[in-house]
């Protein structure tokens, strides 16, 4: 009887321990930031997909401007560009290998950072 509910307490042990080590940190997701300075008014969005069961990210970024010269605001034009990621999950960091982006990832706060630009996850 004794043996028997060891088992048991090292198969649940041993189940838990496998499904926590194999979670991976869920950074998909719409993020968002907005600055303005002298010369323009930006709005950006980072939108991360995953691919299936990998650690590879579709990255989309969408970032809407207005212009400011000499005081004047410019109508609003848009910008879009995409590319794919690789996960480290040892660094926290979202690898572009291509053109050497890397995305800082910080689960804990939904944010996301692009050099010196953190975005806030909102969906």
């Amino acid at each position: 009887m004794k043996v028997s509910t060891i088992l048991i307490a090292l198969t649940i042990i041993s189940l838990y321990s496998c499904s926590t080590a194999t979670k991976k940190t869920d950074i998909t997701g719409t993020y968002v930031t907005q600055f303005k300075n002298d010369y323009s008014f930006t709005a950006d969005t980072l939108i991360v997909t995953s691919e299936a069961n990998s650690q590879t990210f579709n990255i989309e970024r969408r970032t809407g401007f207005n212009k400011i010269r000499d005081g004047k605001t410019f109508p609003k034009e848009f910008k879009s560009k995409k590319w794919v990621s690789s996960y480290d999950a040892e660094k926290q960091l979202l690898q572009e290998t291509e053109l050497g982006k890397q995305i800082s990832v910080l689960p804990e706060k939904q944010v996301l950072k692009l050099g010196d630009t953190e975005y806030q996850k909102v969906k």
